[in-house]
C-alpha cells in the first residue's frame, strides 16, 4: 500500500502525521514550490504515473493538486479543505477526466476562514452533471490547519471504508456476544459474514478456516458459562498476534466496540503488528486494515 501525500502551501508533512499514514504503508510526499511551478498538477503526474500508488490524499493547496491528479492517475482521494474553488497563486488545470471511477472524499472545516467551505461546495454544485461521486464531511469543529486527532480519525475511518470496496469476495468474520451485523454495518454486508459469539468460537472458526478477509471485532463479550467474565476482543487480538502461527501482514480489520480504552487498546496491537510485519517484508503487496461503512 503506498500513499500519496500533497502538502499545502508552503507546507509538508509533519512527522506526526507521517507516522499515522505509515500504518498502512509507504509513504510519498515530495517537496511542491507551487509559488514557482504553476503546473505541480502535470508535474505531480509525470512523477507518479508509472509509481505504485494506491490513494491520493491532500490538503488545501494539495487538495486542489490531489483532486485534478486523482482523476488524472484514476485512483481514490482524501482531501482536507481542497482549495477548489479559488487558490491565492496560479496553477495550471490540464485536461482530465471526468471522473477517478472512485469516490472523492472531502473533508470540510465549517470554521475555515482560508479556503471558504462555500465555495468548495459551489464548485462541486456546479459539477453535479458529471459522474464523479463525492463523500463529503462537514465538520464544524475544524478550521483550515487539520490538527494531529482529526487527521488520524479521517485517515482511519477513510482508508477502512476505502479498503472494503477492494475486497475479494471471501470470508468475514463478525466477534459479537450480542449485536448482529446489520446493528453495526450496512444491512447488505449482513450475509458476507460469519458471526462467532465468544472468544473459544472465534479461535475454533479461525483454526479451521484460515485468517477471514476481514474481522469485526467487539471487545465486551459477556460472560461466560460459570458467570465469569469472557475472554474479551482484546485476548482474541492477542491471540491472533502471539499464538495463532498465522501470516496477519494483510489483515484487514475494524473494532467496533463500545468501549472506548479496549477498542483502541485492540487497534494499536494490531496496527503495531501489521506495521512490524510490513518493515520485515517491504516487498509483499500489502492491503490496508480496513472498516465496513456505516
Amino acid at each position: 500500500m503506498t500513499i500519496l501525500y500533497i502538502h499545502g502551501l508552503n507546507g509538508s508533512l509533519s512527522p506526526e502525521k507521517r507516522a499515522i499514514l505509515e500504518r498502512y504503508g509507504a509513504i510519498e510526499s515530495p517537496k511542491i514550490d507551487y509559488e514557482n511551478n504553476s503546473d505541480s498538477i502535470i508535474w505531480l503526474y509525470n512523477q507518479f504515473k508509472d509509481g505504485n500508488i494506491d490513494v491520493i490524499m491532500g490538503s488545501s493547496m494539495g487538495g486542489f493538486a490531489g483532486y485534478h491528479l486523482a482523476k488524472l492517475l484514476q485512483l481514490p482521494a482524501l482531501l482536507f479543505n481542497p482549495a477548489l474553488a479559488e487558490r491565492s497563486v496560479n496553477q495550471n488545470i490540464p485536461d482530465i477526466p471526468k471522473t477517478n471511477n472512485s469516490k472523492i472524499h472531502i473533508v470540510l472545516g465549517s470554521k475555515d476562514h482560508v479556503v471558504d467551505p462555500k465555495g468548495t461546495l459551489h464548485f462541486i454544485g456546479e459539477l453535479l452533471r458529471q459522474e464523479q461521486d463525492y463523500n463529503i464531511s462537514i465538520r464544524h469543529d475544524l478550521e483550515h490547519r487539520i490538527p494531529l486527532n482529526v487527521f488520524e480519525k479521517e485517515v482511519i475511518l477513510y482508508l477502512e471504508q476505502l479498503s472494503i470496496g477492494n475486497l475479494k469476495t471471501k470470508k468475514r468474520l463478525f466477534l459479537d456476544d450480542i449485536r448482529t451485523v446489520a446493528m453495526v454495518y450496512d444491512q447488505t454486508f449482513a450475509s458476507e459474514f460469519d458471526i462467532v459469539r465468544s472468544y473459544d468460537d472465534f479461535v475454533a472458526y479461525i483454526k479451521k478456516n484460515g485468517i477471514p478477509e476481514f474481522i469485526s471485532f467487539d471487545n465486551d463479550l459477556g460472560l461466560d458459562d460459570n458467570g465469569n467474565v469472557a475472554p474479551d476482543g482484546l485476548a482474541a487480538a492477542k491471540w491472533l498476534v502471539y499464538e495463532s502461527g498465522f501470516d496477519l501482514q494483510s489483515l484487514q480489520f475494524r473494532v467496533h466496540s463500545a468501549n472506548p480504552v479496549a477498542a483502541e487498546q485492540i487497534r494499536g496491537l494490531l496496527w503495531n503488528y501489521i506495521r512490524f510485519l510490513n518493515k520485515q517484508n517491504p516487498n509483499r503487496n500489502l492491503r490496508i486494515p480496513t472498516q465496513l461503512k456505516h
